[in-house]
């Protein structure tokens, strides 16, 4: 390809600022940097913004969505995280997303949607999910979640570990559901799919401190039934790209998991909220 051609090309790109497990609530005492954070989602120029989840908790999530919203003045397509529950329940929490996308002239949170469409052959999909028990050995694992005292839902079974795990199953079968129909249905006319989701899908994705995590902490880090349908969604559609966004585990993963599917997991520090990167699609 010559230069010419090349700068063509790239101008055919879009770019979308992505950023993961920004955790705006420890910049309470900090509003400069949450200004700043928001600014540096837009130094690029993108067409628009990428969240997946643990933007904040319950108590400051709206008014933190509404700053990025009001900084970035672009459509913000996010899911959530386990965080972003904390101080309340899951219930309450998706209905005051709900009316606030309803209102709002920017901020998309994905589990209304099948898809939106980022150009006219790339379509993004999204849902919070949640951590599924499935790898690693979650029977002996004495790895304890602040969800499961934090989070409504989950302080109400009291800590039976076969009910925490029951429980978030059905949130990630929830998740797995929303994405494979709206894969079915962007696939009809999108050629590239952009997932977003919080939990990684595969035990190799799940990286701590530089190293994949271990047997006790992998049942809350990663969502196997996510991978487990990408890869018969990758299978079932092998002209079409599939590109996985998650956060959750603060351990940096990029890879292709197939020729079509590729994973990125956003690396992250608490107090430092930083853009992960400027992804471009066709």
């Amino acid at each position: 390809m010559n230069s010419t051609c090349a700068v063509a090309y790239h101008l055919l790109m879009a770019r979308y600022a992505w950023a993961t497990d920004i955790h705006l609530d420890f910049l309470a005492n900090r509003p400069e940097q949450l200004i700043q954070f928001a600014e540096s989602l837009v130094k690029g120029d993108p067409t628009g913004v990428l969240l997946t989840g643990d933007i904040s908790t319950a108590k400051g999530l709206i008014l933190h969505l509404s700053a990025i919203e009001k900084i970035v003045q672009r459509p913000v397509y996010f899911v959530l995280g386990n965080h972003d529950y904390y101080g309340s329940s899951i219930e309450q929490v998706r209905k005051q997303m709900k009316e606030l996308t309803n209102v709002s002239p920017f901020l998309r949170y994905m589990p209304l949607m099948p898809y939106y469409a980022l150009t006219p052959s790339t379509a993004v999909i999204g849902h919070d999910a949640w951590y599924d028990a499935n790898c690693g050995d979650w029977k002996r694992s004495t790895f304890g979640m602040v969800d499961w005292t934090a989070i409504h839902e989950f302080k109400q079974v009291n800590k039976d570990k076969a009910k925490i795990v029951e429980l978030a199953r059905q949130l990630a079968v929830e998740g797995v559901n929303h994405v494979q129909e709206g894969i079915k249905k962007a696939v009809r006319y999108h050629k590239n799919i952009v997932i977003l989701t919080h939990y990684p899908p595969f035990a190799e994705t799940h990286i701590h401190e530089g190293r994949v995590g271990d047997d006790r902490a992998q049942p809350w880090f990663t969502n196997k039934m996510m991978g487990d349908m990408l890869l018969q969604a990758a299978a079932a559609f092998p002209n079409h790209t599939f590109t996985l966004l998650a956060g959750h585990t603060h351990g940096k993963f990029t890879g292709k998991i197939k020729e079509n599917l590729i994973v990125n997991v956003g690396a992250a520090e608490y107090y430092n909220p930083q853009l992960q990167g400027l992804i471009e699609v066709p």
